[in-house]
């Protein structure tokens, strides 16, 4: 008797180790497909297809990853996509933020959220990233989703790590079938010139800059397109008399889903206004002057702000280009969001609207 229990208590313990057995050998056949992709900075990276539990770096990225269905997937973000509570319907928790940024990563709270991946900017600190979450099996993925001219190849990336190639691709014609318009429309059209400022006085945008392709995707003549550093003289703006204004809201307004108020609006173009010497620019005489928040001129890689520049610039060549339309689309099919108003001055009309 003693002997034919220890015999079945052998066989159990035979039976559940080879259950345990079957079921990792489930699970690692489950867990075996990969993708390898080709970064933002030109790197061969292999991680799980799709990817299911990623952190990531800058709201850039993480606007993207929204955009294509995947937002799901992310289980820690920076500082900075945090504190955007209404954008991201407060999804993120404290316990979740990976750092202040990029360039300031917590490596042990990412560690311990387990993902399968970091994506971050190229600016951000990938190499030291890399060496420190590698022995983890952590992937670290660039995708600089901040610049617009690589938004089709960061849809199509963003596409493949998330299984997600179908939704990428309709995101990407979207907007670059307005692209297209805007160029057509415009070929033969006498570029108009503008000055484009970025927050602070005196920051515009030069070639290699983030927003050099926003500006340029619009058709206007960049007054500072020459220009090595992105901080000019203001004086230097009255030499170049542009016709045009683009001002990119200031630091005291927070980037947010939440529009700048009417008293924020009216603060800024008022300071931009009264600028010694400016009331002899063309754009001030004339109130040639468009205000974008730091929020709606992002979306998409800046591709919504350079419809509004291209709209705002030639309303009469582009009869058919709403960028109202296009921002409530952003906000409601890619991001979402309910659509909000405020994030421009002048503001501009839906379709159907007069304005």
């Amino acid at each position: 008797m003693k002997t034919y229990l220890l015999l079945c208590t052998a066989l159990l313990c035979l039976l559940l180790a080879l259950a345990g057995c079957g079921k990792e050998e489930e699970q690692t056949a489950q867990g075996a497909e990969t993708i390898t992709v080709t970064d933002s900075i030109g790197r061969e990276v292999t991680v799980p297809y799709p990817l299911t539990r990623v952190v990531v770096s800058n709201a850039y990225n993480a606007e993207l990853i929204n955009a294509v269905g995947a937002l799901d997937t992310v289980v820690g973000v920076d500082n900075y996509i945090f504190n955007d509570e209404a954008g991201f319907k407060g999804k993120f928790k404290q316990d979740q933020v990976i750092g202040a940024n990029q360039g300031n990563l917590n490596y042990e709270k990412i560690i311990e959220l387990q993902p399968q991946a970091l994506i971050l900017t190229g600016n951000g600190g990938w190499e030291d990233a890399q060496e420190k979450l590698a022995p983890f099996g952590i992937a670290v993925i660039v995708v600089d989703a901040y610049y617009t001219r690589e938004f089709q190849d960061n849809c199509t990336l963003i596409g493949k790590l998330f299984g997600k190639e179908a939704e990428a691709a309709e995101l990407s014609s979207f907007f670059t079938e307005k692209l297209d318009y805007i160029k057509r429309q415009t070929a033969d059209v006498p570029k108009k010139k503008l000055y484009f400022e970025y927050r602070t006085e005196g920051k515009t945008t030069v070639p290699g800059d983030y927003f050099y392709d926003m500006v340029e995707y619009s058709g206007a003549y960049n007054i500072f397109g020459d220009a090595k550093n992105v901080q000019v003289n203001p004086e230097a703006v009255i030499e170049r008399n542009p016709a045009y204004i683009v001002k990119v809201s200031e630091p005291k307004v927070n980037s947010s889903y939440v529009p700048p108020t009417a008293e924020d609006h009216a603060r800024i173009l008022s300071e931009l206004k009264s600028r010694e010497g400016w009331d002899t620019i063309d754009a001030v005489k004339n109130d040639h002057i468009l205000l974008l928040s730091h929020y709606v001129h992002g979306g998409a890689s800046k591709l919504v702000g350079t419809m509004y520049i291209a709209k705002f610039l030639y309303p009469d060549q582009l009869p058919d280009l709403y960028p109202e339309d296009v921002f409530k689309v952003w906000l409601e099919k890619y991001q979402h969001l309910p659509y909000v108003t405020g994030h421009t001055l002048p503001a501009f009309p839906l379709s159907g609207e007069e304005r």
